[in-house]
């Protein structure tokens, strides 16, 4: 029982045990491979599928990153590539336009999607799949965030952000080499993202304790053995040493992983990440640019923290929370915002997404706890006043 604490990543993929939470758990991805120089896997990946064809994925900075190598070395090794390479001016995102042009490319000889890129490749990627029933792999070009090993893909649909049932990719290949040399706002998001793990945990244990939730102690351990061996070469991520930054795109897909042990996003998604995904479908309402998820995430952590300090939750239930103060530290540590002012939210946004965020989705957090004690509104004016100050 929970052998699974004891695997490599890569021992992970295509893994199913009893736990100890009492349930049968089954990772459904056939590899998982992190480190430096994977992403020559890719060969040995397509020879086990065997494709009539191959639709390469990417963008324009990713096919440069990676996307022209891996499309040379599979059809050096004799494979028919369609490669499509997304066009884009500032983020790419995942919306109607981005899918239907990919779906366009695809014909009755595609047997298999390689999408060469991060969060955005990775959702259209994975909403496609799901629908054509095309296995796919994934080769991540940056540490960016947590949804590598996800089997929900988020999109924006309308201009709003919506959820949509995926699949978990057939692959997933982290090559730390090529990671490391992604924008370092990248780097910092994918580190905000894993910072999140901390009031995402508490959360799901706050939800246990309060609503009898059930709660998986292997699962809460992958994520909190995955966050600490990140969170122990900080610098060599600064210095975007490629072992370092290899721990932080691990992490990241630990908690995937974690989350489909779970059969939900629990160990990985709390208030922090409500907070995060108010802000950016506001800044998508309005047509303005908004900041990374993981970026957003970081700070939201800040927040939950700051709230469950407030209402002296560890005095209570006993459920431990790093300080805000030591969150922030972290944060300015890699250099990541640590306040939702320097993030580029504003007073009026953040104050309405203190006491609003909870209706993104209907799962118990600090935030619907302290709605419940009456304290929401009490917490939203101190937090805009600590961080916005008083007019």
């Amino acid at each position: 029982m929970d052998e699974i604490l004891n695997k490599p990543i890569k021992e992970m993929a295509n893994m199913e045990f009893e736990c100890s939470c009492g349930k049968h758990h089954k990772i459904e991805m056939k590899h998982i491979y992190v480190g430096q120089g994977v992403s020559s896997k890719i060969v040995d990946i397509v020879k086990e599928v065997l494709p009539k064809q191959i639709l390469l994925v990417s963008d324009n900075n990713t096919y440069d990153a990676l996307g022209r190598a891996v499309e040379g070395k599979l059809k050096e090794a004799g494979y028919i590539i369609n490669s499509i390479v997304l066009s884009r001016q500032g983020d790419l995102v995942p919306d109607e336009r981005a899918i239907g042009r990919v779906l366009v490319e695809i014909d009755d000889n595609t047997e298999l999607l390689v999408a060469v890129g991060s969060g955005s490749i990775n959702d259209i990627a994975r909403i496609i799949s799901a629908k054509t029933k095309i296995p796919y792999v994934i080769m991540g070009t940056a540490p960016s965030m947590d949804g590598y090993a996800s089997t929900v893909s988020p999109l924006i649909i309308d201009e709003t952000k919506v959820t949509y049932p995926g699949v978990a990719p057939y692959a997933i290949i982290a090559d730390s080499n090529i990671m490391k040399d992604a924008p370092f706002e990248m780097i910092c998001a994918g580190f905000g993202d894993i910072l999140g793990k901390y009031t995402a945990l508490s959360d799901w244990m706050l939800s246990h304790k309060m609503n009898d939730e059930y709660f998986c102690h292997t699962t809460e351990t992958l994520v909190r053995e995955a966050m600490n061996k990140c969170f122990e070469n900080i610098e060599g991520a600064v210095n975007r040493d490629a072992k370092a930054i290899g721990d932080i795109a691990e992490a990241l897909i630990l908690s995937g992983v974690a989350m489909t042990l779970s059969g939900n996003s629990r160990p990985a998604s709390g208030a922090e990440h409500h907070l995060s995904h108010y802000w950016e479908i506001d800044k998508i309402s309005r047509k303005l640019e908004h900041p990374l998820h993981g970026n957003s995430v970081g700070v939201g952590t800040v927040i939950s923290a700051l709230i469950y300090k407030e209402l002296k939750i560890e005095e209570k239930y006993g459920i431990k929370v790093p300080s805000p103060e030591e969150i922030i530290k972290l944060l300015d540590s890699i250099g990541a915002a640590s306040s939702p002012k320097t993030l580029g939210i504003e007073k009026e946004l953040f104050h309405r997404s203190v006491i609003h965020a909870l209706e993104i989705r209907p799962r118990y957090t600090i935030l619907q706890y302290a709605k419940n004690e009456n304290k929401l509104e009490e917490c939203a004016d101190k937090l805009t006043n600590l961080f916005y100050g008083e007019e």
